[in-house]
C-alpha cells in the first residue's frame, strides 16, 4: 500500500512539473553553454543583438534584453521552460523576458530585442505590405515570412525598422528605378540576416526562385 502511494505521489508531483510554467520552474536541467567567436555576432546596434548558430540570451530575465526569437535554418530541437521545441528551417520559436531555454545546436538565428532602444523612426508614411504571412505578434513587434514569386511585384509597401533573416538566394529591385535591376545590387544570400531602417518602396522579384524571409520587424503608432 506505501508503495502505491509513493506512485501517486510521484505521478503527481511529475504530472505538476509537466503542466508548469516559466515562472515556476526552478530546476530545470537545461545545457546553457555557448562558445562564440566574433564573426558569430551578425547584428549589434541599439534595436537588435543576433547571433549566429548560438545564443546569448538564453537565460530569463536579463538585462536590457526582452522578447528573444529562434529562426531555424534547418532543424532544430531543444528544451526550454515550455517543454521540447522542434522546429524546422523558416520556422520560429518566441520566448518573453521571464521564459528561458537551452542553447539550440545546429543551424539557426537568435534574435534579441534590446529594451532601453531609442524612439522607433517612420517611414514617410504607412502601407501595408501585401503577401505576406503574420507568423506571430504583439505589442511591441510581429514577425511574418515574406513571400514573392518569380516575377512577381509587391505594389507600394511600408516598413518600419526590423530584422530580415534572409532563407532564399534572391535579386529584388524597385522597377520605378531601376525595372530589369542593377547589376550587382538588390541581391539576398541565403541564411544571412540584415537589420533595416523604416522605407517605403515596391518590390519586384527579378530571380527564378521565389523571395523568402523571415522578418522581425517593430510596430509602430500612427
Amino acid at each position: 500500500m506505501k508503495i502505491m502511494i509513493f506512485y501517486i505521489f510521484l505521478f503527481a508531483l511529475t504530472a505538476n512539473l509537466a503542466f508548469a510554467n516559466c515562472h515556476s520552474i526552478i530546476n530545470l536541467k537545461i545545457d546553457n553553454r555557448v562558445t562564440l567567436d566574433e564573426d558569430s555576432i551578425a547584428i549589434d546596434n541599439p534595436f537588435f543583438k543576433v547571433v549566429r548558430d548560438g545564443a546569448l540570451f538564453s537565460l530569463s530575465n536579463t538585462s536590457n534584453i526582452g522578447t528573444r526569437i529562434i529562426a531555424a535554418l534547418d532543424i532544430i530541437k531543444f528544451k526550454s521552460c515550455r517543454g521540447v521545441i522542434n522546429i524546422k528551417r523558416g520556422e520560429i520559436a518566441v520566448f518573453n523576458e521571464n521564459e528561458f531555454y537551452e542553447v539550440p545546436k545546429g543551424s539557426y538565428f537568435e534574435i534579441a530585442l534590446k529594451k532601453n532602444h531609442p524612439d522607433l523612426a517612420k517611414p514617410s508614411e504607412w502601407v501595408e505590405p501585401t503577401k505576406n504571412k503574420v507568423v506571430y505578434e504583439d505589442n511591441e513587434f510581429r514577425v511574418f515570412e515574406e513571400h514573392l514569386n518569380p516575377g512577381d511585384t509587391r505594389e507600394l509597401h511600408s516598413h518600419a525598422q526590423r530584422v530580415v533573416v534572409r532563407l532564399n538566394d534572391v535579386q529584388l529591385t524597385d522597377p520605378r528605378v531601376h525595372p530589369n535591376g542593377k547589376p550587382g545590387t538588390g541581391m539576398q544570400v541565403a541564411n544571412t540576416v540584415k537589420y533595416a531602417e523604416p522605407m517605403v518602396h515596391v518590390t519586384k522579384n527579378l530571380s527564378k526562385k521565389p523571395l523568402f524571409n523571415i522578418v522581425i520587424e517593430y510596430k509602430i503608432k500612427w
